[in-house]
């Protein structure tokens, strides 16, 4: 789900919870880094520190706290990513596969179609 940006002032600070948010939008929602910062009204510089800001916390820290994500203390941020990353990819092949699912459905109802003009003559 797309995070709702909140209104800064020029040269303020984000929350951490919106920065993860972004992070983990980007990561699991199969669209291009250009995609994302367009949408959320972002720098794409801005976006890939925050990504890097995440994974070297979460790697020297361990795991974050449960009142900060939401999430049970055992729950690393780094299995979130690693997560969100896959969810990202799945949606992309998810994608590809229903266009070609998509493409060769139209050309066997071309196929059948040409078939029953000529009467299953070639």
């Amino acid at each position: 789900m797309k995070p709702t940006r909140p209104h800064i002032r020029r040269g303020g600070t984000y929350p951490p919870e919106f920065r993860e948010e972004a992070v983990r939008y980007w990561l699991s929602s199969g669209q291009t880094l250009a995609q994302v910062v367009a949408d959320l009204g972002l720098t794409p510089e801005t976006l890939r520190s925050w990504r890097k800001q995440m994974e070297s916390n979460s790697s020297s820290s361990g795991s974050p706290d449960e009142s900060t994500t939401g999430a049970p203390a055992s729950y690393s941020a780094v299995q979130d990513l690693s997560l969100a990353r896959e969810i990202g990819q799945l949606k992309r092949e998810l994608e590809a596969m229903t266009r070609q699912r998509d493409i060769l459905k139209k050309a066997i109802s071309i196929f059948s179609h040409d078939k029953n003009v000529n009467g299953g003559l070639s």
